[in-house]
């Protein structure tokens, strides 16, 4: 009996000793997740935002009225309820009893007040068109009506009520948005630089504080204890390394010194794929970013529509981006970029799938040369020119990596086949071609433009008008802009079929010459026992695990 009774407790001590060695590796697994930076960001101000790396930070530290999941889903955040008139043309939150880092209240006043200085013509703000749909906004951006007068209110600290000018479908995706966060507003007031480096005055509501901020260097974010409750996995610590070297990130993700490599923040050097093929397992995951030549619609002879359409389709973009589904050293357009990601289809349409919910919708024919041809002759006769007239055209590019210049040569090479035309092309740094788009500068611009938010409209919605600051190809057609507001009061499948002949309207006039859609190219530590969702422009948090016994 005695000896049934030890063994009994030898057993118990075991498996005791088993879950409890399980329960502190689980609980080792989400201490900490380490991660590389390509470059600083630029702020933490989420009303200042406007690229990657300023916005992976501000999802960490702040929060808005919704969030976005790593499932798709976008679920109340801030907010704990809210109300939709019966026109849909306001929306009342009521916030939940959420605290900044200080233990203050946040309010609805903070939120009102951080949306109006986005809006306000003198503030720094980048993504002040995410707020169009909201009744005033653009009126007073533009400094034609007081802010007074703009469709947000806080009708007290736990209420706030957006007016819009039209129902907008897409709403809450804009919502998730990090512009969309508040800030502290007594702590700006009173702290102007509160956001250029760590310490007490860096007031956040998101899962995290800001540790540390050792410029050019290193960021590190803990867990915010005052955030609300939530079932969310995440890890206790995010450490950021600063490198810029791709080839460092590499040897220390290779010597198990950071757990990702190829998300949005860091790149995967092309040239080690094939050795890092036989070791790790590559991932793919569709990314709303397409590769394009913008032309400007107001330069001859790019005016006119066919000249833009015989460019558009004389080029063999599967010639470019080498054979789908190859694998990423037959990729061209992949030597160019160079920095983890990798083409997934050619687009013979401007709006990548993964904002349809995957429908891949063609607008026109890849390589037509017969039809480029076609309207290439067309075109000349209607305008009276020869061929001589486009040895004044340049194609303006930039990249800070190798590839560029081949795949420059290769559009150059197939233009001069099948158009018989040689158009110049010419390397400049970012600055002074962005100086360029502004100002109307140029004929022909390779670039790639990234989707803000889940729909098609954010893409869409960038031509709308010919004076939008990120229209650079200063195009603009009405019937474009009435299936645009038509497409504002219907649902589902009616709205996507009216933005798709708004699309078929676009890629009829071609302002722009779509290339291809790009997928992430990814490596995650396989010992890492949880999955770390990528989105747009950023990794996802809460994570998910693999083990779901875990």
């Amino acid at each position: 009996m005695e000896r049934t009774f030890f063994l009994i407790i030898i057993i118990s001590g075991v498996l005791f000793f088993f879950i409890f060695v399980k329960s502190l590796n689980q609980t080792k697994i989400v201490q900490t997740l380490r991660l590389n930076i390509k470059a600083e960001p630029k702020t933490m101000d989420p009303r200042k935002g406007g690229e990657q790396y300023s916005s992976q930070m501000h999802f960490l530290f702040f929060e808005g009225l919704v969030k976005l999941y790593p499932d798709g889903s976008i679920k109340l955040a801030q907010a704990e309820s809210y109300e939709l008139s019966e026109d849909n043309l306001q929306i009342t939150f009521h916030l939940r009893d959420t605290v900044w880092s200080n233990n203050t209240p946040v309010t609805a006043y903070d939120f009102e007040q951080s949306w109006k200085d986005i809006l306000d013509p003198k503030f720094p703000s980048l993504q002040s068109n995410l707020f169009s749909p909201i009744k005033n906004a653009d009126a007073a951006k533009q400094g034609l009506i007081p802010l007074d007068e703009v469709g947000i209110k806080a009708i007290d600290a736990k209420t706030l009520r957006i007016t819009l000018d039209k129902p907008t479908p897409y709403l809450f995706k804009l919502l998730a948005c990090s512009s969309f966060s508040p800030v502290n507003i007594k702590n700006d007031r009173q702290n102007s630089n509160w956001a250029d480096h760590a310490g007490l005055n860096f007031l956040c509501n998101g899962p995290y504080l800001l540790e540390k901020w050792d410029h050019e260097n290193q960021i590190i974010a803990i867990s915010n204890p005052h955030y609300r409750k939530t079932q969310d996995l995440r890890p206790k610590k995010i450490i950021f390394n600063v490198i810029k070297n791709d080839q460092i990130t590499l040897q220390m993700f290779e010597k198990g010194l950071i757990d990702v490599i190829g998300d949005s923040l860091t790149s995967i050097p092309l040239d080690a794929v094939p050795s890092l093929e036989k070791k790790w397992t590559i991932s793919r995951k569709p990314r709303a970013s397409t590769l394009l030549i913008t032309l400007n619609t107001e330069k001859f002879p790019f005016n006119h529509p066919k000249i833009r359409r015989a460019f558009g389709l004389a080029i063999n973009r599967q010639e470019l981006i080498g054979s789908f589904g190859k694998g990423i050293k037959k990729s061209i357009l992949a030597d160019y970029i160079n920095i983890a990601y990798q083409a997934s289809m050619s687009a013979t349409n401007l709006v990548p799938p993964c904002l349809k919910e995957n429908r891949h919708r063609s607008f026109f024919k890849d390589n037509d040369v017969v039809q480029a041809k076609t309207f290439l002759e067309e075109a000349m006769v209607e305008l009276g020119i020869s061929r001589e007239i486009f040895d004044s055209v340049i194609l303006y590019y930039y990249s800070r990596t190798f590839g560029a210049d081949e795949l420059m040569q290769k559009l150059q090479q197939q233009w001069l086949n099948a158009l018989d035309i040689f158009i110049k092309i010419e390397y400049l740094d970012s600055k002074t071609i962005m100086d360029k788009l502004i100002k109307g500068d140029y004929h022909m611009c390779f670039m790639r433009r990234d989707a803000l938010y889940n729909d098609p409209m954010s893409v869409l919605e960038r031509f709308k008008y010919k004076d939008y600051i990120k229209n650079y190809s200063n195009w603009e057609n009405q019937e474009y802009i009435r299936l645009l507001d038509k497409s504002f009061y219907e649902q589902s499948d009616a709205r996507s079929q009216i933005l798709e002949q708004a699309e078929r309207i676009f890629l009829n006039e071609m302002p722009v010459i779509p290339l291809y859609h790009e997928d992430y190219i990814y490596i995650i530590n396989p010992n890492l026992k949880y999955k770390v969702p990528l989105s747009g422009d950023r990794l996802l948090l809460p994570l998910s695990f693999e083990d779901q016994g875990c």
